[in-house]
């Protein structure tokens, strides 16, 4: 049985196991209890009687191994037993060398102890020799009316650092000295004081800088700033109590009152009849609060910042000390932006105290937000000071130079915190918007269209608003919005009173009251945006771009809903002459020409009026009629001739298009055609200004005009196709030269003119028209060759070759 297999049969079985766990469980308690003494007597003896043999075992199978090691143990206790008395000869040799040093060592540790007492009493004496010769430096430094407190300050600070890790208590030899320093230290602490308060009351640099200079020798520089800030702060604190104060105001408005009637009485609040005395006083006191209260605090604080950071000087002990640049850099870094961190007290605390009063009196806070432009002044001239102090400082600092002043500067120090005005500037506002809107409101509250009264009224509020409003660009913007919102409601409730039926586009009959109240409207919007310009124009150098560009994109709402107006008339008109062009194919132009007269002559002498069509004349006068009745009530000129020159755009082109199907065209006819050509130019003289309006349909129809008259070659040889003239037009002309058997394009396509008239609206890619004439002229091919005809007509060559032109322009403007 190996090692391995009694292991096993221990560890299985669940009594030996027992002996194998540290811990008395309740389980091992259990297995135990449950086998009776007898048993466990029996186990035992069975487990000792296993390990015997297991040990019996060992011990022949490891014996060579156990004599071995029982050799060896002999040879050990040899080897401790030199080592032993090894020992006992070194610890010997020890004693004996102690014997020897400890006496040596006494001896120079008492030596020594009495070299560092002589070295103590001699630092001792070399202070207070040195702080009695000070003391008497001090003395004749502090003597006379006017001591030197700097080269005092440089003595006491010396004498400061004598006196550190040292105690000299209980020495008689310089207590005297000891009160005498004292209180020449309190002297010139008083005097630093008194130089350093004097010195900013009257922005004397050289003062305060001595004073500075005096403190940090002191080594009290950082608590002097910090009472500086803290007394900055409370004066400003009480200043503001003092202007907010509604008792003091009031009482002062009773004592005014009482002097005005010459008989006594007790203070009491602001009533309606010296509201305006109180107001005054406000007024007053807060611009004394800004203009000199806190502009004062701030301006002392700035010129101490400015101090603070130039350089130490190089007497000062503190440089070598602190190795320091400048002043600022012996303050902790959270106490060395001394304006910001004023400035932003004194913001925050001004915010707090104004919310305070005008909560706590309603007459303040109907004076601050009813006036709000006027306290935003105040403010906003505070600011502008303060800030042009901080820039000069910068200016000066940048000018000194370099070596002794510090590069950095605190740019910035005294921002425009909006937090205190935006409580009242929001009320202004919401009244503003008010003053604003409800006017608008009042005006539509009828049916009937405001007259330009009420508008003029407007005008006022919107001037006045906004004249107020050029104080502060901010609030001159957000004016400009709420004008801007008058300005969308205005045209939004002109919008809903237009009237958008047929009985506001028909161009029959005379003008419909639905008609003349859209004209009406127009007509108002016009003013009022006339008007508005005009406001704009009187605050052109005052008023700043960005309300203007916000006005001025409010005021192109009334221009577009004057367009929404115009443009549905003017697309009635639009109908209406495409209806009459279109009765040029009833007219009848295939007569000749008399016996004796050529075609160029005769349309020389008849293009007036006498020699037109019908047709013309009635579009003269139809256009004069709408021009008349229609468009010229409307008071925005400029507006409607910029709507109505597409309208002219498109009888033009309508012109061209039905010129060129006119079939059959006699010599009589082209004679005729001629005339209407000149008449047409008469014809849209009421939709434009001038004819140069119409830039390229005008000189289409002028070179149209020209070719009338031509020959096939010589149209094949103008030089304004393409450019000028498109070929289809020119091609689409050219079938009118053809025989009956050269059909037009909408006939081939069995189209109506009307139907072709839409297509050719509907395509305006040359290509595409050009393809559509070139199926026609395949056709007239179709036909000639279904005839077995041997040549096509003479107009034919001169029309493909246009086509292929006309193709190749095509390509050439895509490349």
């Amino acid at each position: 049985m190996t090692d391995t297999d009694v292991w096993d049969i221990i560890e299985r079985d669940e009594f030996y196991k027992q002996f194998l766990q540290n811990d008395t469980s309740v389980k091992s308690q259990a297995v135990l209890q449950g086998l009776a003494a007898t048993e466990q007597l029996k186990k035992l003896t069975e487990g000792i009687s296993l390990l015997d043999k297991e040990l019996q075992r060992q011990v022949m199978a490891n014996h060579e191994d156990l004599l071995s090691q029982a050799t060896w143990v002999e040879k050990l206790d040899g080897v401790l037993a030199v080592m032993q008395t090894h020992v006992q000869c070194l610890l010997s040799a020890v004693e004996r060398l102690r014997t020897k040093i400890v006496e040596p060592f006494n001896k120079i540790e008492q030596q020594t102890m009495m070299l560092s007492h002589l070295h103590a009493t001699s630092d001792l004496l070399r202070r207070v020799a040195r702080i009695q010769h000070l003391s008497r430096r001090l003395g004749a430094q502090m003597q006379g009316s006017n001591p030197d407190i700097t080269k005092a300050a440089q003595s006491l600070s010396e004498l400061t650092q004598l006196s550190e890790d040292v105690d000299l208590s209980g020495l008689e030899v310089i207590e005297e000295d000891q009160r005498f320093i004292r209180n020449h230290r309190i002297e010139v602490e008083r005097q630093a004081k008194l130089m350093l308060t004097q010195g900013l009351q009257t922005q004397n640099l050289s003062q305060v800088g001595t004073a500075v200079q005096v403190f940090c020798n002191l080594g009290s520089l950082d608590g002097t700033v910090s009472h500086v800030l803290e007394t900055a702060q409370h004066n400003i604190k009480q200043s503001i109590k003092e202007a907010l104060d509604v008792n003091t105001l009031s009482q002062a408005t009773a004592a005014d009152a009482i002097k005005g009637r010459g008989a006594p009485g007790r203070a009491a609040m602001p009533s309606p009849g010296n509201t305006a005395n109180f107001r005054s006083r406000l007024w007053a006191a807060l611009e004394l609060l800004f203009d000199t209260a806190i502009y004062t605090e701030c301006h002392q604080v700035e010129l101490l910042q400015r101090i603070l950071r130039r350089k130490l000087r190089g007497d000062s002990g503190v440089l070598s000390q602190h190795n320091s640049a400048c002043y600022m850099d012996l303050l902790p870094e959270k106490n060395q932006q001394l304006a910001a961190n004023l400035w932003q007290n004194v913001t925050s605390l001004l915010a707090q105290e104004l919310a305070e009063a005008a909560q706590g009196s309603m007459f303040v806070k109907q004076a601050l937000e009813g006036e709000y432009p006027k306290f935003l002044r105040l403010y906003l001239d505070m600011c502008k000071r303060i800030q042009a102090i901080d820039h000069s400082s910068e200016q000066i600092e940048a000018t000194v130079a370099r070596g002794t002043e510090q590069e950095g500067t605190d740019s910035g120090s005294f921002h425009i915190n909006r937090e205190v005005v935006s409580q009242f500037e929001n009320a202004y506002l919401s009244r503003s918007v008010s003053r604003l809107l409800d006017p608008v409101h009042l005006m539509f509250s009828g049916d009937a269209v405001p007259p330009h009264e009420e508008v003029d009224s407007l005008i006022r509020t919107i001037t006045s608003e906004l004249s107020v409003s050029l104080v502060d660009v901010f609030l001159s913007c957000t004016v400009a919005r709420n004008i801007s919102k008058t300005v969308r409601l205005f045209c939004l409730k002109c919008e809903q009173m237009i009237v958008t039926d047929g009985e506001a586009t028909q161009v029959i009959d005379t003008c419909t009251p639905g008609q003349m109240l859209n004209i009406s409207i127009a007509n108002l919007l016009h003013y009022l945006n006339g008007q508005v310009g005009r406001v704009m124009v009187n605050m052109k150098t005052s008023l700043s771009p960005d309300a203007a560009n916000i006005i001025q994109d409010s005021l192109n709402h009334t221009d577009k809903l004057i367009q929404n107006i115009v443009t549905p008339l003017l697309a009635s008109i639009s109908d209406a002459i495409e209806a009459i062009i279109l009765t040029i194919h009833n007219e009848d132009y295939s007569m000749g020409l008399a016996e004796g007269e050529s075609s160029v002559n005769t349309s020389s002498r008849r293009t007036d009026a006498a020699h037109c069509s019908l047709y013309m004349k009635e579009l003269q006068a139809f256009i004069a009629r709408a021009a008349t009745n229609y468009l010229a009530p409307f008071q925005s000129q400029e507006i409607v001739m910029k709507c109505s020159v597409p309208v002219a755009h498109r009888c033009i082109q309508l012109f061209l298009n039905h010129a060129c199907l006119v079939r059959p065209l006699g010599e009589g006819g082209r004679v005729r055609l001629s005339a209407d050509f000149s008449q047409m130019e008469v014809a849209v003289v009421p939709l434009c200004r001038q004819t140069s309006e119409l830039s390229r349909q005008y000189r289409m129809m002028r070179t149209s005009h020209s070719l009338l008259f031509l020959g096939d070659e010589e149209v094949l040889d103008s030089p304004a196709l393409g450019d000028v003239i498109p070929y289809s037009l020119v091609l689409l002309s050219m079938f009118s030269r053809g025989p009956n058997e050269l059909l037009s394009p909408h006939q081939s396509a069995n189209w109506s003119i009307s139907r072709f008239s839409q297509w050719l609206d509907g395509h305006p890619s040359e290509r595409e028209r050009l393809e559509l004439l070139g199926g026609a002229l395949q056709r007239y091919q179709q036909i000639v060759r279904q005839r077995g005809e041997t040549s096509f007509h003479s107009v034919y060559p001169v029309m493909i070759t246009l086509l292929e032109r006309g193709m190749a322009y095509c390509v050439e403007q895509i490349s």
